[in-house]
């Protein structure tokens, strides 16, 4: 996968100080859900769920906020044993201290952003850089295994249902790879990645290159 340039989580400073004050706040919701899940499994007041919650095998994904967040939760949650964050900026805190779950990172390369920019607007250089930079140093900096899946041609939105609520939405702001298939490979790898490491299932498909999606440039960390 493109790699950006030059971003060192040693001297960098914070370079989304807003994200980076909000953020932290609402990971808090993530830890508060397992908490309640975690009461539920104990003893359900209505009797369904009492013992029936395997909360030993607890995944996190998240697309674009959802990510930001889900990075932060997946750095102060240790009930959290896999990470999936999608087209995500990272905060300062992540990246200076890393995960140590099984992470996988979905994004694409910088010249689709730029294409998405010139469609619908967004994704200034500043952007691209932060969200490149930052999802690629924690990941270059995984202690365990990590899978960094690019794909050109995909565009933000189409990570989403939206683009599926009218075909309107999909000709504005649709990438060249178009939306199904773009749901097609998120949906292969994400079942991918949580088989693996969540359900101890072989997942071939996160090994290399694969033929059925030759789109994907795959990174894998051992």
């Amino acid at each position: 996968p493109h790699r950006q340039p030059g971003y060192d989580p040693q001297t960098a400073p914070p370079h989304n100080p807003l994200a980076d004050s909000f953020v932290p706040h609402l990971a808090q919701d993530v830890s508060f859900v397992l908490d309640r899940l975690a009461d539920v499994n104990r003893s359900d007041p209505q009797g369904l769920l009492t013992g029936r919650l395997d909360l030993a095998r607890v995944g996190l994904f998240g697309q674009s906020l959802g990510g930001n967040v889900g990075g932060t939760a997946c750095l102060r949650e240790p009930r959290l044993r896999a990470c999936l964050l999608e087209d995500a900026y990272l905060t300062t805190e992540v990246v200076e201290a890393g995960l140590t779950q099984p992470t996988m990172m979905i994004t694409r390369d910088a010249d689709t952003m730029r294409l998405e920019r010139q469609r619908s607007g967004g994704w200034s250089e500043a952007n691209i850089e932060e969200t490149l930079s930052t999802m690629r140093a924690v990941f270059d900096r995984l202690p365990g295994p990590g899978y960094y899946v690019e794909v050109p041609g995909m565009f933000h939105i189409e990570m989403t249902d939206a683009p599926l609520f009218s075909p309107l939405v999909q000709l504005r702001v649709g990438g060249p790879l178009g939306v199904r298939r773009v749901h097609e490979i998120i949906n292969a790898y994400s079942v991918a990645f949580f088989d693996r490491h969540l359900r101890g299932r072989p997942a071939p498909l996160l090994d290399g290159p694969s033929p059925q999606y030759p789109e994907v440039r795959l990174d894998a960390r051992r």
